[in-house]
């Protein structure tokens, strides 16, 4: 718990771009969810949107956690096997799946919000904030879709395995780094065998 204490980045939700633009995926879904309960009655299609605004906000409650705790950048011994966790490559999938899916969402909540003056005050301030929050999502996702893109080595999507969100920047995992931790590793290793 100490190596997570010590890698910890807690300002992460303070550095434009990536840390405010991923805080605002799990607070803007958060709040869609909330505003749902309160809507009189929901439109057909609303289902789909509460699935995108459920599936974004777990995602990004996880992608969050492992950025704020320093998880992406670690290496983890499993069983003698090396585990590193591409939180970046995964950051840009459910960005690109969110992207595409907010924006359905947001048509979808916007014709509710159209079809929603004609009856309670209710129901169209919940489908208006609806429509904001959805909008504000789909641009959040557009974002980091960008960015990430763009960060992305010789525009190669795979090559986002080996790029670390750092909140403000991305940075590049060097060979050199997995060269010198094999070398310390068998470095020790002979060392213990000739004490043995």
């Amino acid at each position: 718990m100490e190596s997570v204490r010590t890698n910890a980045d807690f300002r992460f939700f303070m550095q434009w771009p990536f840390g405010i633009l991923m805080g605002a995926q799990t607070l803007f879904s958060l709040i869609s969810l909330i505003v749902f309960y309160f809507a009189p009655f929901l439109y057909e299609g609303t289902s789909f949107v509460l699935f995108m605004l459920s599936l974004l906000l777990v995602c990004s409650v996880v992608h969050n956690f492992i950025h704020v705790f320093g998880l992406h950048r670690r290496v983890f011994v499993i069983f003698g096997r090396a585990l590193f966790i591409p939180a970046t490559f995964l950051v840009f999938l459910t960005s690109a799946f969110g992207c595409i899916g907010m924006a359905i969402s947001t048509l979808i909540v916007l014709i509710g919000f159209i079809d929603s003056l004609r009856f309670s005050v209710r129901l169209i301030i919940v489908y208006a904030i609806l429509t904001v929050t959805c909008a504000i999502l789909t641009i959040a996702c557009t974002k980091i879709v960008m960015l990430l893109f763009r960060a992305a080595p010789n525009g190669q999507i795979k090559g986002l395995v080996q790029v670390v969100i750092e909140g403000d920047r991305t940075s590049k995992i060097t060979a050199a780094h997995t060269t010198t931790t094999t070398t310390t590793t068998t470095t020790t290793t002979t060392t213990t065998t000739n004490f043995v």
